[in-house]
């Protein structure tokens, strides 16, 4: 019998979301990573889908700030998510 760990990436493998979890990861990922530059009610992350992280923002000076930290916020989501996507950030 293996571990839980093991048995939940099997579960999911064969189910067929693997995408659907990794991208949800990603998403939390980036919120917390944003965070760090812009107060959490000034933006919402929406979506990873295909190498682009959706990001919602409240006005435009939050849209430069994320973009001037745009290179930080990648190398620390791609760290803890350990993919070697290339994001793009689509600001809505």
């Amino acid at each position: 019998m293996g571990n839980l760990g093991n048995i939940l990436k099997e579960r999911i493998r064969a189910i067929g979301a693997e995408r659907q979890v990794e991208a949800a990861g990603i998403v939390e990922a980036a919120t917390k990573e944003i965070a760090k530059y812009i107060p959490r009610e000034d933006f919402e992350v929406i979506s990873f889908n295909r190498g682009v992280l959706k990001v919602g923002v409240s006005s435009s000076s939050v849209s430069s700030e994320i973009n001037f930290n745009k290179e930080k916020i990648k190398k620390e989501i791609e760290s803890v998510q350990n993919i070697k996507t290339i994001i793009n950030t689509v600001l809505e």
